[in-house]
């Protein structure tokens, strides 16, 4: 039996029409980035004999008439690509170096000049990336942040790997969170809707309700902790696979591992798996499902 959809995609949409109204974007300005989206995914959408889809299939897909779809085909121009930021690059190439980090995955302090360290220093690391940015400059930026400090050596500490969202501010954070929602429900749409196995999707959940705000911040806080060492353990060994599988055939994978938590006051905002939300019966999920 079909399923229906339109709840869950009110509810996401809920989301993002909050980050629209937030950042400025009109209704007006909405429906014509979603009218120029579904034209996007449309013109790809299971291609026919490997052909573009045809204007007359692009409006049956999408319902737009056939001359708003040859108009916009006319006017399709390649949405520009979202542009990671100087410190983005920097974070980028901390992380994804065995020379920056021990056994653990935990990032090495880098000595903050290229006289005290060499090539393994932050200033070396910063004009690896971009020599026109003074390397003192970005490192004045990060401690004005809290996102690094300077021990009593001299190093360039990272203070929290968690952090490595927050670097850019709004920007930089959205980019990442982006990817990560859009391959779990691009993953979703393929096993679950098309019935396309891939392996290695997957997704688990833990969820709690009745908390007192106490209760929530040491769940929350556990999570990130012990998920800062499972991440840092990940990226050391995505860095050696990249070394390992980069000259060989067939090399084209590429992998996506998000962790995340999230709190909030339950009356106001009891999401859709809430007491009394489960499957649409009124019975309350059990406790700690994932």
């Amino acid at each position: 039996m079909h399923f229906d959809f339109s709840p869950l995609l009110r509810y996401l949409l809920r989301r993002l029409v909050r980050i629209a109204i937030s950042s400025g974007i009109t209704y007006q300005a909405f429906c014509k980035l979603l009218r120029s989206v579904y034209f996007e995914v449309a013109t790809e959408f299971e291609p026919v004999k490997g052909k573009p889809n045809s204007d007359s299939r692009v409006s049956l897909l999408t319902g737009l008439p056939r001359r708003e779809v040859r108009a916009l085909r006319e006017s399709a121009d390649a949405p520009p690509a979202p542009r990671p930021s100087i410190e983005r690059l920097v974070l980028d190439a901390w992380t994804s170096s065995l020379d920056f980090m021990d056994a653990n995955g935990d990032m090495l302090p880098l000595p903050r000049t290229q006289r005290q360290g060499g090539a393994r220093s932050f200033e070396a690391l910063v004009e690896r990336v971009n020599k026109d940015i003074r390397a003192r400059a970005l490192l004045d930026e990060w401690l004005r942040k809290g996102f690094v400090a300077l021990d009593e050596h001299d190093r360039v500490v990272l203070v929290q790997r968690r952090s490595t969202g927050v670097v850019e501010g709004a920007a930089g954070t959205g980019l990442l969170l982006s990817e990560m929602v859009a391959d779990l429900l691009n993953g979703f749409d393929q096993v679950y809707l098309h019935e396309q196995p891939i392996p290695g999707f997957g997704f688990n959940v833990v969820y709690g309700h009745r908390l007192t705000e106490e209760s929530a911040h040491l769940i929350c806080s556990t999570a990130q902790r012990e998920g800062v060492q499972l991440m840092n353990r990940l990226n050391r060994l995505v860095v050696e696979r990249e070394a390992l599988d980069g000259h060989r055939e067939g090399a084209s994978r590429r992998i996506m591992v998000g962790f995340g938590t999230y709190q909030a006051d339950g009356h106001q905002d009891p999401g859709l798996m809430g007491p009394g939300a489960a499957a649409g019966t009124g019975e309350a999920p059990a406790p700690g499902a994932a």
